[in-house]
């Protein structure tokens, strides 16, 4: 395979990387936001049923939990899918740079 074949090739895996990598992270954050929603509307039907005080406070300890939680997941997928494309764009980058056996 001659050089400019190589970088050809080099380029369009690059760019498949990367447009997976993105896709993925857009379809995360899409769902993310998603369960965003959900949560403070569930929490929200739920603060009605306040009524003191206490009950407010472990409401408030419960969301933040579930929000920390969340949070805690999407970062590490999106971590996950970042690793992913670093681990694919360093097989592109070895297969360019790697000399043929002639």
């Amino acid at each position: 395979m001659n050089i400019i074949q190589k970088q050809v090739d080099f380029g369009r895996s690059l760019f498949e990387i990367n447009q997976n990598a993105m896709q993925e992270i857009v379809r995360t954050q899409q769902e993310n936001l998603q369960k965003y929603f959900e949560l403070n509307a569930s929490f929200g039907k739920r603060l009605p049923e306040v009524r003191d005080v206490t009950t407010f406070v472990e409401l408030q300890r419960e969301y933040g939990a579930t929000l920390w939680s969340n949070i805690k997941e999407s970062t590490q997928s999106q971590a996950g899918i970042l690793k992913s494309a670093v681990e694919e764009t360093g097989e592109a980058v070895r297969k360019v740079f790697t000399a043929e056996a002639q």
